[in-house]
């Protein structure tokens, strides 16, 4: 590899000032070009010597003053205190935070590109009438000319809601930095307007030998303190190539700064008499790969760097155009690298860390105090239990508290609800933290602060603690009063925008960095991830209370510029390094574009054109979803055993349930009922269709049960109406109260409450227009038990439960009550089990298969007649409904001529499911997959 760019200068520094370099100053745009320049200096000696001082442009500004930079959060409070002097309406800290923050940078930009305050924050009515407009050249008065037009059309609520704050921004920004300065303090472009201004004025000179190297978009300030150096003697060493800084080169938007300074009447003439063209002559092994998918990214990341020689890491970088990508890449990575350096601002709320004081946050908001107790809803506490800290740190008393609210569907959880709840991290997690909620969150931080964690999380959990004490801080100082919505809002404000620097040792090992960490930065090798045009350069979101004409006007940064220093950082990544291998997601599913970036395109028709070393490529992947294989379970030995449980007395029995489901799909019914297996337990503060059937038949049990075999006149079961509103609020309180405590009706459960509530009302109106009935059975579980014979040597054991059974003159009725739109009609008998008929009818199969129990435990007396029934849901609202069956277009009002051919049909299904060697196999009919708790399995 060629010198790099430290390296270069620091051969012709200490070629040319030998042990002189000592008395100089050698300036960077960041401290980290300062490191890796001071180890290319020392492999130049051949003996001790005193280094140069080597510093950021930053530092060297804050030596010339006495200020103290505050924190960005500090500047966002005092701006507030100011704001609130000047504003017509009054606003809390936490609404004004986010806007406020970019007023702070706002003001920050003004300074640092020496904008004329006065003039930029002036309103519709100044700017008309502001004589002096000779500062500013005729294409700024155009652009700012048109702002105000545009203005002018907008609708006026818009107008008053802009005027107002803007007619105030510049008595804020002047009283900011009146009260910034009292207080001695300064943010960061308000030191360099006043070193500028000192400048300018004589107040202070710049003396010393000055070096400022590496340097390529320069604020005004930059550019008139590096100006004045210059005039003092100072060298400027930049880094450019001809391929985008050369002056005929306009359409290359990375070399617009170069060419800028290339016409300025100082800069210029730091300028090297002939530019290197490294990107043509040099041209480094090139590869742009599409690949769907980031993590996939990182995956093949992890390939490329196994198969090649990484004895000498540090001369690797890997470069993360998307930061969420460090984790991923981060576990990728090869066994063989040992030394990794991380150098990047990672946003904070990727954090786990951060999910978990954010969770703790709304287990607060929606904790109650009820009867001198504290409990908390359940989503919130399964999802700090189900976080991984926690999940580690209390052990077995994570899991098993999760099943106990899973299972016994606890809706609010209470200390008592707890397993372990003597865990110190329990007591920490679940207690009252209102009365200070930063303690609250910075003892959870100190306990999983204190437990074995990474290097990495406990980077993450000491950086969140600072913030929050800091935070904290504030507040008390400025006396603020937050309830815990305005709490929360302002934490996620403040964590959501801060990002946590690594710390590592930059000189050593495989680089893994940010675009902007590899600034003055050459590599042999450099890996590029996440180069899609949504990452690099990125969005064109610029968030600013200064709007774009303004801001172009008066020589503030904008897109183009932001786009300008993008493309140079990626071009000199060309320069110096031998092989660049550049990915790009292509997938798109995820909200974004899926395009490769604008540069990738650039290099491919433009570098691509002209030489050989530049490949792309797709990366081998099938986006098709692997299609779903069918899925067939063969009745081998251990399954017959299941089976033969059935043909058991005593043991297993076969429901009317079942036999629907065998014929909905055999291999359901293999996972229910030969497998065993269960849908998921989960919480639910309201009812599910399951539950709603289940309360529905326990409130009319209830509700019949005390009147068994008493003749019910239509008076009388008018009257049942007033018991049923409070069976079921009973039935509520057994599925979701807990014992002792009253359960409180909130949201859809009212509704559905009132809706049970109808429906019972519906069916006890309708038994009161059939005249005198009686009740002969609800609910009698375990009764109704048939053996039913198969051949001469097997029998299965049926069962049923029959919802009612009741006597309406010469008529026996079996009834089913269906919550849902069951219908009442179906062809034939053999439609029933024909899986494959479009008309088959399974409730009517059920409610025929509890009339064939009945009969065959009960029978039925001479004279009388058996008809089945259903109550349907969906039809009990109709004006004509009826409960009676019908078969074709008959109503079925004797059930008994039909058992024999029913039989026979029962008789042919229990041979398939006991005697045939026909396998468990999925259905063809999606349409019953729907609210199938195993389509999962199935991948339907």
């Amino acid at each position: 590899m060629a010198d790099t760019f430290l390296e270069e200068i620091a051969k012709k520094i200490y070629g040319e000032l030998g042990e002189e370099i000592a008395s100089w100053q050698v300036i960077f745009p960041n401290r980290r070009a300062g490191l890796f320049f001071n180890r290319a200096l020392r492999k130049m000696i051949s003996k001790p010597i005193w280094a140069p001082e080597v510093m950021a442009i930053e530092d060297f500004v804050k030596q010339q003053s006495d200020f103290v930079v505050p924190d960005q959060l500090s500047l966002v409070f005092s701006l507030h205190e100011v704001f609130q002097k000047h504003s017509p309406f009054k606003e809390n800290f936490e609404q004004f935070y986010f806007w406020g923050d970019l007023l702070v940078k706002d003001f920050n930009d003004v300074d640092h590109y020496l904008a004329d305050a006065r003039p930029l924050f002036s309103n519709l009515s100044e700017w008309k009438q502001l004589a002096n407009t000779d500062f500013l050249l005729p294409e700024q008065i155009t652009l700012i000319e048109r702002f105000w037009k545009s203005f002018e059309a907008k609708p006026k609520e818009a107008q008053e809601k802009f005027r107002r704050n803007w007619d105030i921004l510049f008595p804020v920004y002047k009283d900011f930095k009146a009260k910034l300065e009292a207080e001695g303090k300064a943010y960061n472009g308000m030191l360099y307007r006043e070193f500028t201004d000192q400048l300018r004025t004589g107040k202070l000179e710049i003396t010393g030998k000055l070096i400022f190297a590496g340097f390529n978009a320069l604020t005004k300030a930059e550019e008139f303190i590096i100006s004045e150096a210059v005039k003092r003697g100072a060298k400027v060493f930049w880094d450019m190539d001809t391929y985008y800084a050369e002056p005929n080169e306009i359409a290359q938007e990375a070399g617009n700064f170069f060419r800028e300074y290339a016409k300025h009447t100082i800069l210029s003439k730091t300028f090297p008499h002939e530019i290197p063209s490294r990107i043509i002559d040099e041209t480094p092994e090139i590869k742009v790969t599409e690949v769907k998918g980031n993590i996939a990214q990182a995956k093949f990341l992890g390939q490329l760097l196994n198969e090649v020689d990484l004895s000498s890491p540090e001369k690797t970088a890997i470069i993360l155009g998307d930061e969420s990508l460090l984790f991923p890449v981060l576990y990728a990575l090869p066994e063989k690298i040992s030394k990794i350096n991380v150098t990047m601002g990672y946003p904070l709320r990727f954090a786990s860390i951060y999910q978990l004081m954010n969770a703790c946050l709304y287990l607060q908001k929606n904790s109650r105090a009820e009867k001198s107790m504290l409990s908390f809803n359940h989503r919130d506490v399964l999802k700090v239990l189900k976080h991984p800290f926690v999940g580690n740190l209390m052990g077995e008393a994570a899991p098993l508290t999760i099943n106990k609210i899973e299972t016994q569907n606890i809706i609010r959880v209470t200390q008592l609800d707890l397993e372990s709840p003597e865990h110190p991290l329990s007591q920490l997690i679940f207690k009252d933290a209102s009365d200070n909620f930063f303690t609250y969150l910075k003892q959870i931080l100190q306990f999983v602060h204190e437990e074995k964690l990474d290097a990495t999380e406990q980077e993450f959990i000491a950086e969140i603690f600072k913030h929050i004490s800091q935070l904290e801080k504030i507040i008390d100082q400025f006396k603020l009063v937050l309830d815990v919505n305005a709490f929360i809002r302002l934490f996620n404000r403040i964590m959501q925008s801060l990002r946590v620097p690594f710390s590592g040792e930059p000189l050593e090992g495989l680089q893994i960095m940010g675009v902007l960490e590899s600034r003055n930065l050459d590599f042999e090798n450099v890996y590029f991830l996440s180069m899609s045009e949504d990452n690099f350069p990125g969005s064109a979101n610029s968030q600013s209370f200064i709007p774009y004409n303004i801001r172009k006007a008066y020589g503030l940064p904008t897109l183009e510029q932001r786009d300008a220093i993008y493309a140079y950082l990626f071009y000199r990544l060309l320069q110096r390094s031998k092989k660049l291998h550049l990915m790009y997601n292509s997938d798109n599913s995820g909200g974004k574009g899926g395009e490769p970036s604008r540069y990738l395109l650039q290099l491919q028709y433009e570098l691509g054109l002209s030489s050989d070393k530049f490949q792309l490529q797709v990366l081998n992947q099938n986006p098709q979803a692997a299609r779903a294989l069918p899925i067939t379970i063969e009745k081998d030995d251990k399954i017959q055993a299941i089976l033969r449980q059935y043909c058991e007395p005593g043991k297993r029995k076969l429901s009317a349930s079942a036999l629907k489901t065998y014929l909905n799909c055999r291999l359901q019914f293999y996972f229910r009922y030969i497998a065993g297996l269960k849908e998921k337990e989960e919480v639910s503060e309201e009812l599910d269709a399951a539950d709603f059937g289940n309360i529905l038949h326990h409130v009319m049990e209830d509700l019949y049960k005390p009147v068994l075999g008493e003749e019910l006149t239509a008076d009388r079961i008018l009257s049942f109406k007033k018991k049923s509103m409070a069976l079921i609020e009973e039935e509520f309180q057994k599925l979701y109260g807990k014992e002792g405590e009253k359960f409180e009706f909130e949201g859809r459960n009212i509704i559905i409450r009132d809706v049970v509530k109808r429906m019972v009302d519906q069916i006890l109106d309708y038994d009161a227009t059939l005249g005198p009935i009686t009740i002969l059975e609800v609910e009698e579980d375990g009764k109704y038990v048939v053996e039913f014979p198969l051949n001469g040597q097997l029998s299965v054991f049926l069962y049923g439960t029959i919802d009612r059974l009741d006597q309406l003159g010469d008529k026996i009725r079996v009834i089913d009550y269906k919550s849902g739109g069951d219908e009442v009609k179906f062809p034939d008998v053999p439609s029933l089990f024909d899986r494959d008929h479009p008309r088959r009818n399974g409730a009517a199969m059920q409610t025929l298969m509890y009339a064939y129990l009945f009969l065959k435990k009960s029978g039925i007396s001479r004279g009388k007649v058996l008809t089945p029934g259903l109550y349907n849901g969906k039809g009990l609202f109709t004006a004509n409904f009826s409960e009676t069956l019908k078969m074709g277009k008959d109503e079925l009002t004797n059930a008994l001529p039909l058992m024999d051919e029913f039989e026979t049909g029962l008789q042919h299904m229990l041979s398939e499911i006991f005697v045939s060697d026909q396998p468990f196999d999925q259905t063809d009919k999606l349409e019953n997959c729907q609210y199938c708790e195993f389509k999962t399995i199935c991948n339907r």
